[in-house]
């Protein structure tokens, strides 16, 4: 199985592939979605550190941070429950494997995130698989390896300790195992049994990681009904056997999330009452799909997205239009796995508003649908000097990439937290700051993470929204700072205590005001 380009060529991509995932795990910085994986990996919950933040009481750096140490006490099954009730929007496979990690290797921040590094080296011989069962062409299968190693999207995201290297290891095996296990029943093989049941397992891992895998697995059905047709053959019954054994097994996670309804769309809310224009929301979608190649700027320049769309269009042609090795043209699955999560996401947005589309994580299968197929491209005409250059560009942007991003502590993926760095350098100007903090949208997340880069003197003060109007400030003697106030809340304060509030910082996503007190004014008797 020889490689597309020189073996030594190869093998320094990946070993930068596997450098960029390791490179800094602990420097990154921690933000608001990683906040929840840490502290549940801690052995605790949400409403568990909450309870403490934001009972009313100022509370020190240490009093927070106790949240994310390692608590032996804390069983597995127990997170697992307190995650089942607090945040079931979560499937629990990926958390309690970091429950398990943090236990065996420790609770540091590049320890967490270590796992999923790891997680991602999976990617590369099942992106591998993927494309040898698309095209049957070992040229192809080493193409779709060089550029999964230095893919930006898939680089960042090994660097996260949330569940999206994984995932992305399942989808990529899940449709290997499909595509295998259709092989099979076609010949007759008597390992098609075993074909199908490495399928039912992929879906049912998948969806212990992911409620978005029902996107990937709807493109499945979709291509096996249109491949046979409506009928019932031997291929439609077992994969409908597979997926039924698959919906079984993870039944009781989907009748946790009925029984939480309530949890899961006051969680999801944002996705749907923020709206932006339909304009921004195309621009955002260019640009994720941009960073699954290259990724040199905070923000890709048109010239590159516009490259990017027509690269992947002409990839998306070849597709539809190559022959398959297996006899009976794959493609089409291929085509449906990259449209799926697009139309569940992106055309919802556009139609009726929403930021469904705008986190590029969840459009994760469609990412690894153009990166076969890109593979399937430039792999079967590889011989072609056009396409070496296109090739070599691509995996040079990779890894121009993956070097600027090992020096960047706040990347893209940090997404609403990226400016935290820049609003602690303020609050740690004073000695011994209070920051005060509200529950609205994304604050509480936001307000732990910030406290994970304050000073040791400092302290915080979390309050729920119906204790807003009585707030009283507390005989703090350094300086307070307010995160992210309510607008009505801060000009209430000002006149009821007596104070200023100066902005020092803002962004979409955060604000961060200080509070002057006015200075007493004593007159002559």
């Amino acid at each position: 199985m020889p490689p597309p380009a020189r073996p030594l060529a190869l093998l320094l991509i990946l070993g930068l592939g596997v450098f960029f995932r390791f490179s800094h795990l602990g420097e990154k910085l921690l933000w608001h979605d990683e906040i929840a994986t840490r502290v549940f990996a801690a052995g605790y919950t949400t409403d568990d550190w909450k309870g403490v933040v934001y009972g009313g009481e100022v509370v020190t750096v240490a009093q927070v941070g106790h949240f994310q140490i390692h608590n032996a006490e804390k069983s597995v099954v127990g997170a697992i429950g307190g995650l089942a009730r607090h945040d079931p929007q979560h499937p629990p496979l990926y958390y309690a494997l970091t429950r398990l990690w943090v236990g065996l290797c420790g609770d540091s921040v590049g320890t967490l995130r270590a796992l999923s590094a790891l997680l991602s080296l999976l990617y590369l011989p099942a992106i591998a698989w993927l494309c040898l069962e698309f095209s049957g062409s070992a040229r192809v299968a080493w193409m779709g390896v060089a550029l999964a190693a230095v893919s930006p999207f898939f680089v960042l995201y090994a660097q996260e300790a949330r569940e999206y290297a994984l995932w992305s290891v399942l989808i990529a095996c899940a449709t290997a195992s499909l595509l295998r296990a259709i092989r099979l029943t076609e010949a007759r093989a008597p390992a098609a049994l075993g074909g199908w049941a490495v399928y039912a397992t992929s879906i049912v891992l998948a969806l212990y990681t992911s409620f978005s895998s029902a996107a990937f697995i709807l493109a499945h059905i979709a291509y096996i009904v249109i491949r046979e047709r409506g009928r019932l053959t031997r291929v439609s019954v077992q994969s409908a056997s597979a997926l039924a054994v698959s919906a079984l097994l993870f039944s009781p996670w989907a009748y946790n999330l009925v029984h939480h309804l309530d949890s899961f769309f006051a969680t999801m809310k944002w996705s749907r009452d923020i709206v932006i224009p339909r304009p921004e929301l195309l621009w955002i979608f260019g640009s994720n799909l941009t960073r699954v190649f290259v990724d040199l700027t905070a923000e890709p320049l048109g010239i590159v997205v516009a490259l990017a769309l027509i690269l992947v269009a002409v990839a998306i042609r070849h597709v539809a239009r190559a022959p398959s090795a297996s006899g009976r043209h794959p493609g089409l699955l291929l085509l449906l796995m990259i449209a799926a999560p697009i139309t569940m996401l992106l055309v919802p947005d556009l139609l009726s508003g929403g930021i469904r589309s705008v986190s590029s994580r969840y459009l994760t299968p469609s990412w690894v649908g153009i990166q076969v197929a890109l593979a399937w491209m430039l792999g079967a005409h590889l011989s072609s000097g056009a396409t070496r250059a296109v090739a070599t560009v691509l995996l040079a942007a990779g890894v121009v990439s993956g070097a600027l991003n090992t020096r960047r502590d706040a990347v893209w993926t940090k997404g609403i937290s990226a400016n935290l760095p820049a609003v602690a350098a303020l609050v740690n100007r004073s000695e011994a700051p209070l920051v005060v903090g509200n529950e609205e949208r994304f604050n509480p997340g936001n307000l732990f993470a910030l406290v994970h880069l304050l000073i040791p003197s400092a302290s915080v003060q979390g309050l729920k929204i119906h204790a807003e109007a009585g707030y009283v400030l507390p005989p703090h003697e350094g300086d307070i700072y307010l995160f992210s106030p309510t607008a009505p809340f801060r000009e209430r304060l000002e006149e009821r205590e007596h104070v200023h509030t100066q902005l020092l910082f803002e962004d979409i996503h955060m604000q961060l005001w200080k509070v002057e007190r006015e200075p007493d004014i004593t007159h002559p008797g």
